[in-house]
């Protein structure tokens, strides 16, 4: 039974420096998504994120290019579809 409590960051770039995150969801404003997936991958972690990914496509190539340096894993996926009993 865990008994710690979770640790709670103002800066998400703190969290990413924790040694035992393996892995991170981005769910912020869209506009926050491109800078926060490349700066997790960097940091070595493997990454969902809600669409879109990224807003332009300059901005896609550019995460492509990182994940593939890094070899990290990167899903992208939407939660709405999997809310609304079933409407989508």
């Amino acid at each position: 039974m865990q008994t710690e409590k979770p640790a709670f960051y103002c800066d998400y770039r703190k969290a990413l420096e924790h040694p035992g995150v393996d892995v991170v969801t981005i769910g912020t404003p869209d506009h926050w998504h491109t800078k926060i997936l490349i700066d997790a991958v960097r940091a070595g972690k493997d990454v969902y994120v809600e669409k879109p990914m990224s807003l332009t496509i300059d901005e896609g190539k550019i995460v492509g290019k990182v994940v593939k340096e890094m070899g990290r894993v990167v899903q992208v996926g939407t939660q709405q579809r999997s809310e609304y009993d079933g409407t989508f």
